[in-house]
């Protein structure tokens, strides 16, 4: 991936912490380490998010650990929601702060540094980028009354969970993920596949939700699913397991660093000759170079949460471009952490800048009322109007659950470093 500059805003942007079905057979290690417990219990040493002037939010990305390759170009999406909101007036005539924290893709990193942003006065949090990481926060947010709005997390595990109405995400469940993977296979004509994925909240839940959609197709067969521990250093008799299937495709559920320590035995094995479909995880990471693979990987297709085309998505780009270190007009889920800071400022105009204000109008901000786009959706909210955001990312549509029922998923393919769309597919509300 290439490197990301910060974006030279305002003073405030200050803080850049640390320094983001079934199978014919599943294979796991006999002891398997998740990302993070699913619950969390909140540490005496939280601190309730004040009453009080200006709004304060923080974004919480990896800038540490299997997804800092990914955390830095996410977190410049919200960096830049707020130096447009900030050279609209604010809110309330009050400059926004941001507090820029790590969460790693590590439970124990990430509450360290949301105790830091709730001590310093945020009120809402873009993040956390990892499924399993913001899983072992939640409680901890929840009982601080911080609003969380993460851009990437796409674990099913999320929706059913009560949330008290302090989280939401603007990027969609893997059981859609899964369908739309599901059908590039069946588009493609395979008619066998093995998966290998990460043992965590995000891989679990993605592959049983592509296994599922996939075999829902008559005639069709998951060979095999392996999944890799999250802390692991070495791959090659996941990857032997993985072989064993003789599957026609491979699907590779995987994250950057872990996941150049899948596919590296892979091509030593020849398995890279086999056909292979990617995730969200490692779309715009470089895995070429990151992997030391070269063209290895060329060819090789993928599915991500992409953006609805229209006004809103060509004005993001347009502004992400001036601020990005290399001007590449987008990157994985930036336009989904614009939107997530986007909806906490809608709703902190209308509502008021305290976590359960906040909280209290993020479902409405996003559907229902007039259409706006950007900043636009401020001055409406804070004149009384009820608005309907309209992301970078596409109409998001919150549910009740916070999950966006609205969502575009591109399919995309591996050039060199790059990973050109090849299309986009839109589900509505």
């Amino acid at each position: 991936m290439k490197n990301r500059k910060a974006i030279a805003l305002i003073a405030i942007l200050a803080i850049f912490a640390a320094a983001c079905g079934t199978a014919e057979e599943v294979v796991e290690e006999e002891t398997v380490a998740t990302e993070a417990p699913a619950t969390t219990e909140a540490p005496a040493t939280t601190v309730a998010a004040p009453t009080a002037d200006p709004l304060v939010l923080a974004s919480l990305m990896p800038l540490s650990g299997d997804l800092a390759s990914l955390g830095p170009g996410i977190a410049l999406g919200a960096a830049l929601a707020v130096e447009q909101i900030n050279a609209a007036g604010g809110i309330n005539g009050a400059d926004v702060t941001l507090i820029e924290g790590d969460s790693g893709c590590d439970g124990a990193i990430a509450l360290t540094n949301l105790n830091d942003v709730v001590a310093q006065g945020a009120q809402g949090v873009m993040g956390a980028a990892c499924s399993g990481t913001s899983l072992a926060i939640l409680d901890a947010a929840i009982a601080a009354e911080v609003v969380m709005v993460s851009p990437s997390n796409t674990s099913p595990q999320f929706t059913k969970m009560d949330k008290k109405g302090f989280y939401a995400r603007t990027a969609p469940s893997d059981l859609l993920q899964g369908e739309v993977l599901a059908s590039l296979l069946v588009e493609d004509g395979v008619k066998t596949v093995s998966i290998i994925s990460r043992a965590d909240s995000y891989g679990r839940g993605l592959a049983e939700a592509t296994a599922s959609a996939f075999e829902a197709v008559e005639g069709n067969t998951v060979k095999t699913i392996v999944y890799h521990a999250t802390d692991a250093s070495e791959f090659s008799a996941e990857v032997t397991a993985l072989a064993k299937g003789g599957a026609e495709a491979i699907v590779g559920i995987l994250f950057p660093e872990t996941g150049c320590g899948v596919l590296q035995p892979a091509f030593e094995q020849g398995l890279l000759d086999t056909p292979w479909y990617m995730t969200d995880g490692v779309k715009d990471a470089g895995l070429a170079s990151l992997c030391g693979l070269g063209t290895a990987l060329d060819g090789f297709k993928g599915t991500a949460p992409g953006s609805t085309a229209g006004e809103a998505k060509d004005a993001f780009e347009a502004a992400y471009a001036g601020v990005s270190a290399d001007g590449s007009p987008t990157f994985i889920f930036a336009p989904q952490a614009y939107d997530a800071v986007m909806l906490m400022a809608i709703s902190a105009a209308a509502n008021g800048v305290t976590g359960p204000e906040i909280a209290s109008g993020l479902v409405a901000a996003s559907s229902g009322g007039e259409k706006c786009i950007g900043v636009s959706c401020i001055a409406l909210a804070a004149a009384g109007v009820d608005v309907d955001y309209v992301g970078a990312s596409g109409e998001i549509e919150l549910n009740q659950a916070g999950d966006p029922t609205a969502a575009t998923y591109d399919i995309w393919t591996t050039e060199g470093d790059t990973n050109p769309v090849l299309k986009s597919v839109d589900f509505g509300s």
